[in-house]
């Protein structure tokens, strides 16, 4: 018999952890991509990155910094990770802006290095301050929709970055967990930070996101076609 320990619980602050995973297959791929020379290809790539971390940004910035902050007295702000996402604008303008392959190449490193230090700096800092925000997965969850969820509406693009997380954590899964752990992990922890109307839509997204089999995992043994858990 499984012990409650090993009872997979919902985690939705898994939403920042994981999109940092995709994050990182991006960036692998673009590096990847300009090995080979093909600029228009790095492009789009770099595009569909920058999107997905416009709305990732939407609920850090002034959102889960902010919160994180209270229950931590301060440490993010300590941690200067408002500072590094500064750092990280002046770098990708630069990535931005160059023409030829060659310069492409030499922003883009310079750009990487710092992105994937800040992704790992803001992992150490922020993972243990997420659990002081509530003491149940439940209440976790409505944190989540009020100070991650609800900005990233607002952003206004909050259906395409579902779209293109649970496409990648299909094709990729994560360094840690094969895609349908890592499906289930984002898919599972959003149904509890969703209220039934967000979440009537929203699991949709996933389920035309991700493979059959994915699907129907969840659905039999975490009931993801069901409502989300947030009451409106």
């Amino acid at each position: 018999m499984t012990s409650q320990a090993q009872t997979p619980q919902p985690m939705s602050f898994a939403i920042l952890r994981n999109t940092h995973e995709v994050f990182r297959k991006s960036i692998a791929l673009m590096g990847e991509i300009l090995d080979k020379g093909t600029l228009g290809e790095f492009r789009q790539e770099w595009a569909n990155f920058r999107r997905c971390r416009a709305t990732h940004l939407a609920m850090e910035k002034d959102a889960v910094f902010s919160l994180l902050d209270e229950v931590g007295d301060g440490a993010i702000t300590e941690a200067g990770l408002g500072q590094e996402h500064i750092e990280d604008f002046e770098n990708a303008e630069l990535v931005e802006q160059a023409t030829t392959a060659d310069e492409v190449a030499r922003a883009f490193e310079v750009w990487k290095t710092h992105q994937l230090e800040h992704l790992a700096h803001e992992e150490r800092v922020m993972g243990p301050l997420t659990m002081k925000t509530a003491p149940t997965p439940a209440g976790r969850g409505r944190v989540v929709q009020e100070r991650l969820v609800l900005p990233a509406i607002a952003h206004g693009d909050f259906d395409w970055y579902l779209a293109f997380v649970i496409e990648r954590l299909t094709a990729y899964g994560t360094a840690e967990q094969p895609p349908d752990i890592a499906v289930r992990v984002f898919a599972w922890g959003l149904q509890y930070a969703s209220t039934p109307a967000q979440w009537s839509q929203w699991k949709n997204i996933v389920q035309e996101n991700t493979t059959d089999e994915i699907w129907l995992e969840m659905v039999e043994q975490f009931q993801i076609d069901g409502d989300g858990k947030i009451a409106d």
